[in-house]
């Protein structure tokens, strides 16, 4: 690999702790659990409906780390996402616009049976804004922050056909709340300032198996275990008392001042530092293809988000239960060796998901639905970007809540090239 390739990529990850620690979403949603749940792959599969059943020479499947041993060539790979969203009630709607980079990861072939990768991924983000007023008591709330994962995964080809494989993930980041109450017709505010520093390690297992069938096609199917887990976090919390400045008019947006803080003794409460559970997880997808020339997959996830609590943060309308993921999706690639049609080279990706996310608002299900189109462009040598276009739906306007319509716009990328090739000499 040239240098200016190598220095691109240390360019690029040496900026991505602070890309992945800005605000990368705008969701009331996010603030649940510890936020928004991000999407845990590449471009390519997000634009196939997520799924991450295929197995490709020349890309990184973050999803099941079995899938490197069928890499050939070096690749890495980064991504990201500008989203916009209307946020609908019953009584008005709101737009709102974020982006965020989604990944960045290095994959190789150690030996002929053996690949690894590493990288960095957002695991979740937290981002909202809301105001509501309730007898005369108007009530502000606002939320920030990130939990991104550092992941190494190794896979290993048994046998022909079989691959197993290992990925360790080390999660940190820091979530922010303020929480703001405002009497009637009194001068003073009350504001409630919390953090969480959260940290730990999870891991998981993957098998892969690919066999061929009749008329050049091919089985692929694709199994993901994760077992429970748990995070630390480590907790803050403050009551300020605020006022606006002497002589000044609430209504004409003066700034507000800090009269008082009070540090609250959560030791004391026994939630100075607690523990997030996180719920074991399995993946199960197959599909079936003819090589590079189409493929079709469906992949199914289960996970026992019931177990999960957070002792710092409660509600009284939020419960937990077991969630589900449906995945449907494929590509097509109408020549792959076309010399005379660039646009018969391209892969053409299209796929959808449906995901009851587990938790539960006011009695009522927290759903997600997404359908997807990407094209997969190649560039110069072994090198592609694609682009996915994602239009999706997520909640519900009954048991005031609000639902969220998003259009995603998503560009990916993967630079290939050999490493670890012996130079022949004549």
């Amino acid at each position: 690999m040239n240098k200016k390739l190598i220095t691109f990529i240390i360019t690029l990850l040496s900026v991505s702790y602070n890309a992945f620690a800005q605000k990368t979403t705008e969701s009331p949603y996010s603030f649940y659990g510890v936020g928004e749940r991000n999407f845990n792959g590449i471009a390519e599969e997000s634009a196939m409906g997520n799924i991450g059943v295929f197995a490709d020479s020349t890309r990184v499947n973050m999803q099941n780390p079995a899938t490197l041993s069928e890499l050939k060539y070096t690749a890495f790979s980064a991504g990201m996402t500008m989203q916009s969203k209307k946020i609908v009630t019953n009584n008005t709607s709101i737009n709102a616009r974020s982006s965020a980079f989604d990944y960045f990861t290095l994959g190789f072939p150690i030996i002929d049976r053996l690949g690894v990768s590493f990288g960095l991924v957002p695991y979740s983000s937290v981002g909202y804004q809301l105001k509501s007023e309730t007898y005369g008591t108007t009530y502000q709330y606002q939320g920030n922050g990130n939990v991104n994962q550092f992941f190494a995964s190794a896979g290993y080809k048994l046998r022909q056909g079989l691959s197993l494989g290992a990925t360790v993930r080390y999660n940190f980041g820091t979530i922010q709340m303020t929480d703001i109450q405002q009497l009637r017709n009194v001068e003073l505010f009350t504001q409630e300032d919390s953090k969480s520093v959260v940290k730990g390690a999870t891991f998981n297992l993957g098998l892969y198996y690919e066999h061929p069938l009749q008329h050049r096609l091919r089985l692929y199917s694709s199994l993901v275990y994760t077992p429970q887990s748990v995070l630390r976090s480590d907790n803050e919390r403050s009551i300020s008392t605020l006022g606006y400045a002497s002589g000044s008019n609430s209504n004409r947006g003066a700034q507000l001042s800090v009269r008082e803080v009070q540090q609250v003794n959560l030791s004391a409460q026994g939630i100075k530092k607690t523990n997030l559970t996180m719920g074991s997880q399995i993946e199960a997808g197959i599909g079936i293809g003819e090589q590079q020339k189409w493929f079709a997959g469906l992949e199914y996830t289960y996970a026992n988000t019931s177990k999960f609590a957070n002792p710092f943060l409660t509600t009284t309308n939020v419960s937990y239960k077991d969630s589900y993921k449906i995945e449907v999706g494929g590509f097509w690639i109408p020549n792959y060796n076309s010399f005379t049609s660039y646009w018969k080279r391209v892969t053409y990706r299209a796929g959808f998901h449906y995901e009851n996310t587990g938790a539960v608002l006011n009695g009522q299900a927290l759903t997600n639905f997404g359908t997807s189109f990407g094209l997969s462009l190649p560039v110069k040598g072994f090198s592609n970007i694609t682009t996915v276009l994602e239009y999706g739906k997520r909640g519900t306007l009954s048991a005031g809540l609000l639902k969220e319509n998003y259009f995603n716009l998503k560009i990916g990328f993967t630079l290939n090239d050999k490493w670890f090739q012996k130079t022949k000499y004549q």
